[in-house]
């Protein structure tokens, strides 16, 4: 039975070319399953890869760092510690506050974590002091960045913009879904501030507590009971009339004195310990933050919407302004990403109309693009998952490789319609030879992908939702390639003017082609030499690329920090930052930056933070990190303070943006500390590392109270009765909130004169005895400056100091974390180690898993590839080119400026691929040939100038699919060029060397395997034959052979 007998057998495409509307109706479902999903599927900006993060964070008013550590951290961390999910636990204990961040497994519920850490926060509270705040649990991470902040500025007192924030918009923004938690910044209600004239009160023999004992009479909550009708119960309560100035002046204190007699009563705004300015003008600011599992895209749709309805309701002259908003970004890199797409799509249906000159045959593997991506959009829905900036780099790429297939059935179609075959049986014919490399290709892909979607953490979600969708939208397009475009072709018939054309002469182009593949062919050494040669200028290249999680990106605003001492003052932290805003002055002026909102005294009153708003990606000539760098000298001038300027990242990675975070591990932590700045002394005589620090300061100057218990009961005083005198006396006692004008208003009472901001003012503090006499409390108590830990962090239940550094010029984060781990091995002791945090962290816990990743994605890609081909030597042939195509794209991402990231490394995932790919095109019709009767020699020539057009096809649509990525601006355009580079640089020397080292790779290991379909013949034989073992080839010469060999060949 000839091999040209066999073909005509009925195979898979004779369905659909027989029945040509069940081809055409299958592909329409396929449009419309994608169109349904498009109005379900979710569209964020990243794949759903955050990790479920809690917080749980507990207020200890006047407590140390070391007592909030021993008393109630390390009570509640013990306790969390049974919680079902938890991967890692770091909590930071400061003077009067406690912060836990508990990281989730990935896929745990995080509401489900959440209710379960409520009910052990719950149990837990008998163990802890009585006068804590409750801890409060929140779906978020503590430390992360608000993803929206807005302001309110205008004509309006303090009080009245306090009470519009708190009020309508805070209410209102806490009805959206997804935000974890809305914080006020720079809120100052009006309080009554009732300033007691000391000296007076001590003359009446009174006390600051009788004073707030007077107060109380204002109270108008109290609860009279309630009175039951016949239809209704009535609750009972005093209603007593709005509180006034003179109201509170008028109130007798006793029967001979008023308040008004010993203090001076104003409505005035309280203090306050957090400013907030925008564009130099006072504001109160509101951070949105979202929950760790919270849609940035959808909440920022949401709070524009409700921006808009409260506008309307704003006093006159009062604005609501939105000063940053992480959701622009992600919304317009998406749109960029699809315009990509739709260029690309133009761009390959042009390079497959130059190529084939024929518009009847470009339409064909046209129509396979908007089958393949719509398509692709059910698949996305079905596997839950959503429309990002990863996917939709997946359908840029996908464009140019969804018309692969089609091309490469189209291609063999025309060369049958050529033979002289008609239209069907040529679409039949065509399609059922190349089946078999339609199929090997797209399972190749898919294979790819599989060791990757086994990384853990965000890099497992983003490479695998990549990976998977890209081998969706290949397998629909190897379907509509097998079941479509042959049955277009039947019916379109694109051959028809090519028939009787077999004899042609070769074109010029095609005869230097063999000319050149010829010469290769006859001297390999050479060839390898020279490929060996590229491949190590590659390496040698490729080692110096700077690593890195994601490229830097222009996000349309940055952020500067600056942070004082611990006993920094918040005036003159403010004072500093007015500095900051002069140098940012000019640019706000010129319209380099469009705003610039500060907010003073976060962090326990010692750090500010300047959010500065860039133009829009369209109405700048100049990047962020243009600006930064423009702007970064000035800032490292302020005096006082250290300021620093900051990007965040499309990961979202705690920490990011900051340089190299690390952190010193050890046992003990006064040793750990003296350490930790031994290593900042070394790390500043290197140049990897510019300004590296604590985090935060180790030590806390404090004024301790030291009360004598002995000496206060012979005076028949208490420790409680002392204290509480010494709050009340320096900070004030809020005595009763009370209702004016319809507003809730705290009544303070502080003593007048000169403010108290010396410790002798406190030794000389007068105490009242029973007996009416009065007493310094330097009689009963000692006061002594005392210094202690500022701050105390645990990670993963170790102590810890955390630290911080920049990074020097032209220095990767990758290369300083080698350098800072040289230097801690000679700098710390034994017993205390490094760990990192942030985005180095992240950097590291991913650099330990690709590179055995990418060998068990070429082990995974080989072992599916042998099973294809029944054959370890054509899957070793296909293969060993693979390394030269990627030291090929390591070369291109180092000759344009790239660094190693997520997203250069998706494209050399990928790339392993597409160089099988187009390996299988070639060496699965040289095994065609060889079954065919041909010896080795012949049939890889034949091969390769049968296959070099469709080569070259899917290698130029691909490679121009991907020209939009390059070429790309706007937002998110770093991690399209990434990508881009990868496959447009890199794929073109990987082609090149897919031609030259094919068909020697094949010329040496074919030898070593078994003839091609050997076992399968052999089965034939012995079934149809009765046993005989030997096969011997018919004589006829099978029309393969007869379109494989050059003209006037005499092959047969």
């Amino acid at each position: 039975m000839s091999f040209e007998k066999r073909a005509h057998k009925a195979g898979f495409a004779d369905v659909f070319v027989a029945r040509p509307i069940l081809g055409i109706v299958l592909n329409l479902l396929i449009i419309i399953a994608g169109l349904a999903a498009l109005t379900s599927v979710d569209i964020r900006e990243m794949p759903d890869v955050d990790q479920p993060v809690l917080s749980v964070r507990t207020s200890y008013d006047g407590a140390v760092a070391a007592t909030v550590d021993t008393e109630v951290t390390q009570v509640l961390e013990d306790a969390l510690s049974a919680l079902e999910g938890m991967s890692y636990i770091e909590s930071t204990s400061s003077t009067g506050s406690s912060r836990i961040t508990i990281d989730l497994s990935d896929g745990t519920d995080v509401d489900i974590a959440a209710n379960e850490a409520r009910e052990i926060v719950s149990d837990t509270l008998r163990s802890l002091p009585d006068d804590i705040d409750d801890p409060s649990v929140s779906k978020s991470d503590s430390n992360s960045d608000a993803i929206i902040r807005l302001a309110l500025l205008g004509d309006a007192s303090f009080d009245e913009l306090t009470q519009i924030a708190e009020g309508a918009v805070y209410e209102r923004l806490s009805l959206i879904d997804g935000i974890a938690e809305v914080t006020v910044r720079g809120n100052r209600a009006n309080e009554f501030r009732v300033a007691v004239n000391m000296p007076s009160l001590l003359s009446r023999g009174l006390t600051i507590f009788d004073v707030s004992t007077a107060l109380e009479q204002l109270r108008d909550d109290t609860a009279l009971g309630s009175l039951s009708t016949q239809s209704q119960t009535l609750s009972l309560r005093v209603g007593n009339e709005q509180v006034t100035v003179a109201m509170i002046n008028e109130l007798p204190i006793n029967d001979t004195t008023q308040v008004a007699d010993i203090a001076f009563v104003q409505l005035i705004p309280e203090d306050t310990s957090v400013y907030a300015r925008v564009n130099g003008e006072t504001a109160v600011g509101l951070d949105i933050t979202r929950q760790s599992v919270g849609n940035t895209l959808e909440i920022s749709r949401d709070v524009a919407v409700a921006v808009e309805e409260l506008r309307p309701q704003l006093p006159e002259g009062v604005q609501l302004l939105v000063t940053s908003d992480d959701g622009i970004f992600i919304e317009g890199s998406i749109n960029e990403v699809v315009k990509s797409i739709l260029l690309a799509t133009v761009i390959v249906v042009a390079v497959i109309f130059l190529f084939l000159r024929s518009p009847r045959a470009t339409l064909i593997p046209a129509i396979t693009i908007p089958v393949a991506l719509i398509g692709t959009l059910a698949a996305i829905w079905i596997t839950g998952f959503s429309v990002n900036t990863i996917s939709l780099l997946a359908l840029v790429l996908a464009t140019g490789m969804v018309v692969d297939d089609a091309i490469v059935v189209i291609e063999n179609i025309v060369r049958k319609r050529k033979m002289g075959m008609g239209a069907f049986a040529a679409a039949a014919s065509g399609t059922n030879e190349v089946f078999f490399a339609v199929i090997s290709t797209t399972a190749t892909l898919a294979a790819v992908f599989i060791p990757i979607s086994f990384l853990p953490g965000q890099a497992g979600g983003v490479f695998s939702e990549f990976g998977f969708v890209l081998a969706f939208a290949v397998t629909l397009s190897s379907i509509t390639a097998l079941t479509l475009a042959p049955v277009l072709a039947a019916l379109l018939d694109p051959g028809k003017s090519q028939l009787n054309t077999k004899d042609a002469k070769p074109s010029r182009l095609a005869r230097g082609f063999d000319y050149v593949m010829d010469s290769a062919i006859r001297t390999p050494l050479i060839v390898l030499t020279v490929a060996l040669s590229f491949a190590m200028i590659a390496v040698g290249a490729a080692m110096t690329l700077p690593s890195t999680v994601t490229p830097d990106e222009d996000r349309g605003f940055f952020l500067v920090q600056a942070r004082g001492a611990s006993d920094t003052t918040v005036d003159y932290l403010d004072t500093q930052v007015l500095l900051v805003e002069d140098i940012l002055a000019p640019y706000l002026e010129n319209g380099q930056i469009e705003a610039v909102q500060s907010i003073i005294g976060v962090g326990g009153g010692t750090s500010a933070f300047i959010v500065v708003r860039l133009p829009d990606w369209g109405e700048r000539d100049f990047s962020q990190q243009e600006l930064v760098a423009q702007i970064s000298g000035q800032l490292s001038s302020v005096p006082g303070v250290q300021v620093s300027a900051r990007s965040s990242n499309s990961l979202n990675i705690r920490g990011a943006g900051s340089g190299l975070g690390f952190a010193v591990t050890g046992t003990n932590l006064a040793n750990m500390t003296e350490a930790a700045d031994s290593l900042v002394a070394a790390m500043s005589q290197d140049d990897t590392f510019v300004n590296p620090q604590l985090s935060n300061d180790s030590v806390d100057a404090q004024l301790e109270v030291t009360v004598d218990n002995i000496a206060a009961s012979d005076m028949g005083l208490n420790s409680a009765d002392i204290t509480s005198l010494v709050r009340a006396l320096v900070q004030g006692d809020v005595a009763v909130s009370v209702f004016s004008d319809d507003t809730e208003i705290d009544v303070n009472v502080v003593p007048g004169g000169p403010p108290i901001d010396d410790p002798s003012d406190i030794a000389s503090m007068s105490i009242r005895l029973d007996s009416g006499a009065y007493i310094p409390l330097s009689a009963v108590a000692s006061l002594e400056t005392v210094v202690s830990e500022a701050q105390i962090e645990r990670f993963g239940g170790a102590l810890a100091v955390s630290m911080q550094a920049n990074l020097g010029d032209n220095v990767d984060l990758s290369t300083a974390m080698d350098q800072l781990l040289v230097i801690a091995d000679e700098v710390l002791p034994d017993g205390m180690g490094i760990i990192f945090t942030g985005e180095a962290a992240t950097l590291d816990d991913t650099a330990a898993g690709m590179y055995a990743v990418f060998g068990v994605a070429l082990v995974v890609v080989l072992l599916v590839l042998a099973a294809q081909f029944e054959s370890f030597a054509s899957a070793v042939v296909i293969m060993m080119t693979v390394p030269f195509g990627l030291a090929a794209a390591l070369l291109a991402i180092s000759l344009t400026g790239g660094s190693l990231n997520y997203y250069s490394q998706i494209g050399l995932v990928m790339l392993i691929g597409v160089m099988a790919k187009n390996g299988i095109l070639i060496v699965e019709f040289a095994n065609q040939l060889r079954e065919a009767g041909e010896d080795i020699d012949s049939a890889i020539r034949n091969a390769l100038r049968l296959r070099i057009r469709p080569v070259m096809m899917t290698m130029v649509s691909t490679v121009f699919g991907g020209l939009p990525l390059i070429l790309t601006s706007g937002a998110g355009a770093e991690a399209r060029i990434a990508v881009g580079w990868v496959i447009v640089g890199g794929l073109g020397f990987a082609t090149v060397f897919t031609l030259f080292l094919t068909p020697i790779f094949y010329r040496w290991v074919a030898v070593w395997g078994t003839a091609p379909g050997a076992a399968a013949k052999r089965l034939r034989t012995e079934t149809e034959g009765g046993g005989a073992h030997d096969i011997k080839h018919s004589g006829a010469c099978s029309s393969l052979r007869e379109v494989a060999a050059p003209p006037n060949s005499n092959s047969c």
